[in-house]
């Protein structure tokens, strides 16, 4: 840990502290019952162009198809760089259902990231990167910065040890 001349004392680097991962297939005629056949895989969410959100305030301009993970907790489970390899073998390996996906539709992998701290970092393996590649599914990055708390008490769950 480093002490600045203001005598503050600044933790930094290392791993992001969540992550979730998402395959996002969106476009104008999604039918997500055809994504859901074509790739084997039930949504986690989903919605057709026309339909209305929960609370019926706001009509959805395109179809989506997602299929998420949820925010995991790196900092206790696996690595970003273990979580992302695992998410990447979920996604079925066939070509066909790609092709025929990634030709009426936009597919992309979605990687949202949540630092408590600056200079966080992880690396992507050759295999996620070639997987993806062979899919044709585009890489989306998303980062949150979510410091702890002004009054100095860490954010729920962070549980780092603290200097006095």
């Amino acid at each position: 840990m480093e002490i600045s001349d203001d005598g503050l004392a600044y933790l930094c680097g290392g791993e992001m502290d969540f992550a979730e991962f998402c395959l996002d297939i969106t476009s104008d005629d999604l039918d997500p019952k055809d994504i859901t056949e074509a790739l084997g895989v039930e949504p986690t969410y989903c919605h057709r162009k026309g339909q209305t959100n929960r609370t019926g305030k706001a009509v959805y301009k395109f179809g989506r198809w997602q299929l998420s993970t949820g925010r995991r907790d790196s900092r206790s489970r696996s690595s970003v760089y273990e979580a992302f390899d695992a998410f990447i073998r979920t996604l079925p390996g066939a070509e066909a259902p790609w092709e025929q996906i990634n030709s009426k539709h936009n597919a992309r992998i979605m990687v949202t990231l949540w630092m408590r701290t600056w200079n966080r970092e992880f690396d992507l393996s050759s295999f996620a990167l070639s997987e993806l590649g062979r899919r044709g599914l585009r890489l989306h990055f998303d980062t949150y910065l979510e410091p702890d708390d002004p009054a100095g008490e860490p954010a729920e769950g962070d549980t780092r040890p603290r200097s006095a």
